[in-house]
């Protein structure tokens, strides 16, 4: 079921984007704010397997998450 909104209502995401481009990386996950823990989850999932690289929750919640509209 469609949610419709009015035009004066903003309606924001949260987002995460690999900022590896010469890597050639192509992640970039868009979410509803109440699933951020699962948003910077698979991002640490991501960047671990794909990258070697560790970040904590809160590394990933202050460097790389950021709200959007949509």
């Amino acid at each position: 079921m469609a949610i419709e909104h009015s035009d004066e209502e903003t309606i924001t995401a949260l987002q995460v984007a690999c900022d590896t481009e010469v890597s050639g990386c192509v992640f970039l996950m868009r979410t509803e704010e109440e699933d951020k823990d699962r948003l910077v989850e698979i991002t640490r999932d991501h960047v671990r397997e794909q990258h070697g690289k560790e970040y904590t929750r809160d590394e990933i919640e202050a460097e790389h998450v950021t709200e959007v509209e949509v």
